[in-house]
């Protein structure tokens, strides 16, 4: 009996040793997937980061070869363009032209001088991708490659052909150069390795069609690593990240010592024991399965991520390519989705993007394929269209759909949705290409008031490079001093006597004279210029009051314009006052002029700001009144001074009797609020007669003068009635 019981004790103390230890291989097989799950996300995130940067920089030799053909070969022009496109794109050494293969052209030449005149359809050593560029039509890479003046780089180049008689012919090539460091510096690569991480970047020899190391951390690689490939034209990269394993917090020693202590308690956990090695075989599967959705898949909203759609989208243009079929390639962008982000946080701000996505799945086909490229931009690629109202009809239904209220955590919200879109195989073929097109397109809906749907046409191309000639202009006028500021007289009704004087930007190009601000203002407001810009016309209107008053002049208050992006400074209010003390100025001679539709949209913020402003005794007025969207409950929260009426009711007060009762309605609700009233754009007899009888207080127009320069007018001088039409200074 003892004997039995012995060998029964043995047997069961095997059988759950065993078991314990099949448990902890388990345990630590389940341990090392999440370890390889969290490195993968990383991977997955380098990967994407490498390949946006080499996209963005490659797309300027798109331009350059535009360039070409628009000028049909002629380059005279090429410094000033290859100039301005790599400070609009960024990341880029230098561009390059090479006329029948041989290059000619260098920007910037300084360093790159030993480059003219190499062939590379001849001399080069990488004059293989340079011959595939012309068979295919398409873009080629070359490297990465040492370079002779040092640096490791790549080269895109792009084959140009211009129409002639009897068809097209290969014109050369416009190539970027790219240096490896600087394509690099878009990763958190170096980051990485300081917290643990090793890396290395591998490419496939185009001669031995080996994969060769070309970029690699400091140490080597560790057993737990991840490989994803990086696609890049007419090749593939590699990138591998690993980490060393931490220390876990269950050994398989540690497992063994429970496993005996279970042995005494058998009878009640076998069952349990028996049962655990299939759920965590489970487990094993789950996280596999969860390997292969991050690597495809949106984690927040189950859309497809950027990787899977452009793998889907280059199988859709074969397809296109034999088919003859026409698809539509969407980008769309939530208007003002930072606003959500900064008043509610990000776990709203995830809510939103999550009930957007589940908006637009509703309104697609299943055929579509539905793509979340990252933040809150989306693309769809809608197949199978008849022609471009198809898709435009289905962007509206999208655009209609968003808009509809969304309740995030309590609160209602209304989001507004632009569309850019380009239809294939109508604006091009090329991938590259295609997603530009579809880029500029939504450039093109947020420039022109957002929520709305755009088409990409081939204007939009000059007008991006319009863009970036004018903002690298205002750059060169704010720092050259080329603006100047015109004043035009506000006149007081009651005694006809100027009592402002409204400063207005003027800017003297060198080359091309006066420009008028409808054609820079919205640019300087979009790439951030108007915060230096403004910032000029404030030190200016005070040196101009603190001039005046130092010599003893006639002085009255000047009142400026104030841009959104100034008002929203949390520093703005300190700048205005550092002003006033440093002149020594009355805050009263200072007088700000903010539209309804900036203030309406960033209440909160811009109370703070004019509570400042007016504790100190700045004053305020709200220009353009009547065109946004200001409700007379929020106008008596404003600490504001007058109103403007815009020029656009006074126009036509005389034959438009709906401007008449508009002006007539301005007037009295902001007499009933005690603010004085200011009529822009007054031209004629009729108008000023009007407003004059309406009540309204001040009046400003090309009836008494136009803008003109601050030591052309006479403050001293009265309004005076010279005959039945004729007011002058």
């Amino acid at each position: 009996m003892t004997n039995f019981r012995f060998s029964v004790c043995c047997l069961v103390f095997l059988i759950i040793s065993f078991i314990g230890g099949y448990g902890a291989f388990l345990y630590e097989n389940i341990w090392e997937r999440e370890q390889q799950l969290h490195l993968t996300e990383i991977t997955n995130s380098q990967a994407s980061a490498i390949e946006r940067r080499l996209e963005r920089s490659l797309s300027a030799t798109h331009l350059l070869a535009h360039q070409v053909r628009f000028n049909q070969g002629d380059v005279s022009a090429f410094d000033d363009f290859a100039k301005e496109t790599i400070t609009a794109i960024g990341g880029i050494s230098n561009l390059q032209l090479a006329p029948d293969g041989i290059i000619r052209h260098i920007y910037p030449l300084q360093g790159n001088e030993k480059a003219l005149g190499h062939n590379l359809l001849v001399d080069d050593r990488r004059k293989a991708e340079a011959h595939k560029a012309i068979k295919e039509r398409s873009l080629t890479m070359a490297g990465p490659f040492a370079l002779v003046q040092g640096g490791v780089a790549v080269i895109g180049r792009n084959p140009i052909f211009i129409k002639q008689e009897g068809g097209e012919q290969f014109w050369g090539f416009a190539s970027a150069l790219i240096f490896l460091d600087t394509l690099l510096e878009v990763t958190d690569l170096n980051e990485l390795e300081l917290k643990g991480y090793h890396y290395e970047l591998t490419r496939q020899h185009p001669d031995t069609l080996n994969w060769e190391r070309f970029a690699h951390s400091v140490e080597p690689l560790d057993r737990l690593q991840v490989t994803f490939p990086i696609q890049v034209p007419n090749s593939e990269w590699k990138i591998t990240l690993s980490r060393p394993l931490p220390n876990r917090p269950l050994t398989l020693w540690h497992a063994v010592v429970v496993s005996l202590i279970i042995g005494f308690i058998v009878s009640l956990l076998l069952s349990y024991i028996l049962k655990e090695p299939q759920r965590l075989r489970q487990i094993v599967a789950e996280k596999t399965e969860q390997l292969n959705e991050l690597a495809f898949y949106d984690v927040l909203t189950g859309l497809v991520n950027r990787r899977l759609f452009m793998q889907q989208l280059e199988c859709e243009l074969k397809l296109l390519s034999r088919s003859g079929n026409k698809a539509a390639l969407m980008y769309l962008d939530m208007d003002d989705f930072k606003n959500v982000n900064d008043s509610l946080g990000h776990s709203a701000g995830d809510q939103l993007l999550i009930e957007v996505a589940n908006r637009i799945k509703t309104t697609m086909r299943e055929s579509d394929i539905i793509c979340r490229l990252g933040g809150d931009e989306y693309a769809i690629l809608m197949m199978n269209i008849q022609n471009s109202n198809d898709s435009k009809i289905v962007a509206n239904q999208i655009i209609e759909r968003v808009r509809e209220e969304i309740l995030i955590e309590g609160r209602s919200l209304n989001i507004g949705l632009s569309i850019g879109i380009t239809i294939l195989p109508d604006d091009s073929m090329d991938l590259r290409e295609i997603l530009n097109n579809a880029d500029m397109a939504l450039y093109e809906s947020k420039r022109l008031g957002k929520n709305r749907v755009t088409f990409f046409d081939y204007q939009m191309q000059q007008c991006s490079i319009e863009r970036i000639e004018i903002e690298n202009a205002l750059k060169h006028a704010i720092k050259n001093d080329e603006f100047e500021l015109y004043y035009q007289p506000i006149i007081r009704l009651d005694n006809r006597q100027i009592v402002m004087l409204e400063a207005l930007l003027r800017w003297k190009h060198p080359e091309k004279g006066f420009i008028p601000p409808d054609q820079f203002i919205s640019i300087a407001e979009q790439s951030g210029l108007i915060i230096s810009i403004g910032d000029w016309v404030l030190e200016t209107a005070c040196a101009t009051i603190a001039n005046a008053v130092q010599h003893q002049e006639a002085c009255v208050p000047i009142a400026i314009n104030i841009s959104a992006k100034q008002l929203l400074n949390q520093n703005f209010s300190g700048e205005v006052k550092e002003r006033l003390e440093r002149y020594s100025i009355d805050p009263a001679m200072l007088e700000m002029e903010i539209t309804e539709s900036i203030i309406m949209e960033n209440m909160e913020d811009a109370l703070k700001q004019l509570n400042e402003l007016k504790e100190v005794g700045c004053r305020f007025s709200i220009d353009d009144f009547g065109t946004g969207y200001s409700s007379l409950a929020q106008l008596k929260q404003l600490p504001v001074d007058s109103l403007k009426i815009d020029r656009s009711f006074v126009r036509d007060i005389e034959h438009d009797h709906h401007d008449r009762q508009i002006v007539e309605a301005i007037i009295a609700m902001a007499h009933s609020l005690g603010l004085e009233v200011i009529a822009e754009g007054v031209e004629d007899q009729y108008q000023l007669d009007f407003v004059d009888k309406a009540g309204c207080d001040l009046v400003q127009g090309y009836l008494f003068s136009k803008p003109i320069p601050y030591d052309e007018i006479d403050l001293q001088q009265y309004i005076y009635l010279a005959g039945a039409n004729d007011y002058s200074i």
